[in-house]
C-alpha cells in the first residue's frame, strides 16, 4: 500500500504547481496611435459592416463576393490553418491531464541455460519455458510544477487566435480585392463608352477635313493632323478590350472560376459613397491583422516561460496496475496482480548551453514580434491616410473636371448654333467637341480611381471586422 506520507507529499506538490508559473505574463503594448488622421473628413460617412459590400446595393458585386467566399482557394487554405491550429491546441491541452492506457498481451518465453544469470541447482541450469499473459493499465502525469504545460497551452491558444485572425484578414483582403477589380472593370467599361464617342467624333472630323482638302480649302498639314488624332483614338479603342480582359481574368481568379464562365454587365458608375474612417485608436478593434500580430506576440511571450521552466526539475507521476499469469484461467486473481507507483524527478545538470540559448531565442522572438506589431501598426495608419488622401485628392480633381466639362459643353453649344447659322464649318464643331469628349474619358478614369480608393479604404479599415464580433 502507498504510504500516507507519500500521498500528502504529492498533494502538496500539486498545490505548489498550481500557483507557480514561470515567465512573464502577456501585456498588450500601447498602440501609440495619433489623435486623428491627416484627412479632415476622417469621421464622415457610413459605418462599415462585416458584409460591407451590401451597402452599395449592387447585385453583381454581391454575387461575386458570395462566389469568392465559397470558392477562393486562398480563403480555404486560411480556414484549414485554423483547423490545424485547433488540433494543435487540443493536443497541447491534453498534456495537462493524466495519460491512461491499457495494454494486453500474451508472450511465449524461454530463459537461456547459458546466461550468467541462469540459476544452477546441483550443477544443472534451471530454465523456464512457457506462455505468459498480461493485462495492465498504465498511468502517467507530469506535475506542472513550474507552469511549463500551462504556458504551452497558453501559447497554443494564442497561436489558434492568430490563425483565426489570419483567416479573418484573408476574408477582408479577398472581398476588398474582388470589389476593387470589379469596380475597375466597370470604370473601364465607362471609359470605353467615352472613348468610342471620342473616336466617332474624330472620324467625323476626318471626313470633313478630307472633303475640305479635296476641295482645296485646307492644307495637307491640317488633314494629317486630324488623321493622326483619329489613328490615336483607334489605338485607344483597340487597347480597351485587352485591359478589360486582364481585369476580368483577375476577377475570375479571385472568385475561383474560369474566366470563360464570368459574365458581367456594364453599368455606368456614379461617385462612391463616403465611408467613416473613425479614429486611429480604433484600428486595433477594426483590423484583424493587427489583432493577429498581438496574438503572435502573446504566443512568443508564453514561450519565454516554457524556456525558463527547462532550467528547473520536472516531476512525473507514473504507475501501473494489472495482472500477469502463466495460465489464462488464473489471470484475474489476487495472486496474479501487480502494480507500481511513484514519482520520477528529472533535473537538468549539464545541457551544453542549450537551455540558455533557447531562453535567449525566446526573448528575441518577443522583441521581434513586438517590433513586427509596431511596424504593422504604422503601416495600417499609413494605408488609411493614403486612402483618405487619394479619395480627397480625386474628389478635388473630379470637381475641376466637371467645371471643365460644363464650360466646354457651353462652348460646344455655341459652335453648333453658329454652324446652324452657317457662320462656321462642321470642322469647327468637331473641334469644339474635343475638350468635352476628352473630359468625359478623364472623368471615367477618375471615377474608377475613386472607387479603387474606396476599396483601398475598406481594406485599410479592416473590412467591417471588429474585435467584439470576432470577425
Amino acid at each position: 500500500m502507498i504510504q500516507l506520507k507519500t500521498v500528502l507529499t504529492l498533494v502538496a506538490t500539486a498545490a505548489l504547481a498550481a500557483c507557480t508559473t514561470l515567465g512573464p505574463n502577456y501585456q498588450a503594448p500601447a498602440a501609440n496611435a495619433p489623435a486623428a488622421y491627416r484627412a479632415a473628413a476622417a469621421v464622415a460617412g457610413a459605418e462599415l459592416q462585416r458584409d460591407w459590400w451590401l451597402m452599395f446595393g449592387d447585385a453583381q458585386l454581391n454575387a461575386l463576393q458570395a462566389q469568392a467566399l465559397q470558392a477562393s482557394p486562398t480563403l480555404a487554405a486560411a480556414l484549414a490553418r485554423v483547423e490545424r491550429a485547433k488540433a494543435v491546441y487540443g493536443a497541447t491541452r491534453a498534456d495537462e491531464l493524466p495519460r491512461l492506457d491499457v495494454t494486453a498481451g500474451e508472450t511465449g518465453l524461454r530463459t537461456s541455460a547459458k546466461s550468467v544469470t541462469t540459476p544452477v541447482l546441483g550443477g544443472q541450469a534451471i530454465t523456464f519455458e512457457g506462455w505468459q499473459t498480461t493485462l495492465q493499465a498504465n498511468l502517467s502525469w507530469e506535475i506542472d510544477l513550474w507552469g511549463r504545460v500551462k504556458r504551452q497551452a497558453e501559447s497554443a491558444q494564442a497561436q489558434l487566435d492568430a490563425s483565426t485572425l489570419d483567416a479573418a484578414a484573408a476574408r477582408v483582403a479577398l472581398t476588398a480585392d474582388v470589389a476593387a477589380a470589379y469596380w475597375q472593370w466597370r470604370a473601364l467599361a465607362d471609359e470605353a463608352a467615352a472613348l468610342q464617342r471620342l473616336r466617332d467624333s474624330r472620324a467625323k472630323a476626318f471626313k470633313v477635313a478630307q472633303t475640305r482638302f479635296d476641295a482645296g480649302s485646307s492644307t495637307t498639314q491640317d488633314l494629317e493632323r486630324v488623321r493622326a488624332e483619329l489613328a490615336s483614338a483607334d489605338a485607344d479603342v483597340a487597347d480597351l478590350p485587352r485591359r478589360q480582359a486582364l481585369v476580368a481574368n483577375q476577377i475570375a481568379a479571385l472568385t475561383g472560376q474560369a474566366a470563360a464562365e464570368l459574365k458581367l454587365q456594364a453599368v455606368p458608375m456614379a461617385a462612391p459613397p463616403a465611408i467613416r474612417a473613425g479614429l486611429p485608436s480604433e484600428l486595433l478593434q477594426r483590423r484583424p491583422d493587427l489583432a493577429q500580430s498581438l496574438a503572435q506576440l502573446h504566443a512568443a511571450t508564453a514561450q519565454v516561460g516554457i524556456a525558463e521552466a527547462a532550467f528547473y526539475p520536472s516531476i512525473r507521476l507514473t504507475g501501473s496496475f494489472g495482472y500477469q499469469s502463466k495460465d489464462l484461467s488464473d489471470l484475474i486473481s489476487a495472486p496474479a496482480r501487480l502494480y507500481n507507483f511513484g514519482p520520477g524527478i528529472s533535473l537538468p545538470i549539464f545541457e551544453g548551453g542549450r537551455n540558455k540559448a533557447n531562453l535567449a531565442g525566446a526573448k528575441a522572438q518577443v522583441d521581434e514580434s513586438l517590433a513586427a506589431f509596431r511596424g504593422r501598426m504604422l503601416q495600417a495608419l499609413r494605408e488609411v491616410d493614403d486612402a483618405l488622401a487619394e479619395l480627397q485628392g480625386r474628389a478635388n480633381v473630379v470637381d475641376a473636371q466637371n467645371r471643365t466639362l460644363a464650360s466646354s459643353g457651353e462652348a460646344l453649344k455655341v459652335a453648333k448654333s453658329r454652324y446652324d447659322q452657317g457662320a462656321v464649318s462642321y470642322l469647327d464643331v468637331t473641334e469644339a467637341e474635343r475638350t468635352p469628349l476628352a473630359t468625359e474619358r478623364a472623368l471615367a478614369q477618375l471615377r474608377g480611381a475613386q472607387w479603387a480608393a474606396t476599396a483601398q479604404l475598406v481594406k485599410a479599415l479592416g473590412g467591417g471586422w471588429t474585435a467584439v464580433s470576432g470577425g
